[in-house]
């Protein structure tokens, strides 16, 4: 299985971008936290999983910013200690296989997401989709 390039596998990843490359997360402090339960209505075919929405902000950059990073369909969601700061050591996306179908083709493997604790928030989650979203937030070196 290929490894997780949040270049090329996080949709609208140039929202998110430092000079063309993903940027450092290490210190970045979680703002917000949204988590929607999603929208199951089987007689009506609607099959939204849970979503989370997180907007960071990037503060050991030399321009520090802002980054909102959207995660769909998630589940086995664990957050503990978030608090008033919620510093982030590192975030780490990778693959995990799922299985196969019946006839021996793979399912949609997992992105598995782990926001390693620095102080405050620790969170994990399994997801199937990851997009960055347009901040429109001001540049931070101004404050």
């Amino acid at each position: 299985m290929k490894e997780f390039n949040p270049i090329e596998d996080i949709e609208d990843s140039d929202f998110a971008l430092d000079n063309g490359q993903w940027p450092n997360f290490h210190d970045a402090e979680i703002h917000n936290l949204s988590i929607w339960r999603g929208d199951v209505r089987p007689d009506d075919n609607v099959w939204i999983g849970p979503v989370l929405e997180l907007t960071f902000e990037l503060c050991a950059l030399k321009n520090p910013y802002m980054v909102i990073l959207k995660f769909h369909d998630c589940e086995s969601i664990k957050l503990d200690d978030f608090n008033h700061q919620n510093a982030v050591y590192d975030l780490e996306l990778e693959y995990e296989e799922r299985g196969t179908l019946t006839n021996g083709e793979p399912l949609t493997p997992y992105i598995v997401v782990n926001f390693k604790q620095a102080f405050g928030a620790a969170l994990s989650f399994k997801c199937f989709r990851v997009q960055a979203i347009n901040c429109n937030c001001n540049k931070l070196n101004n404050r």
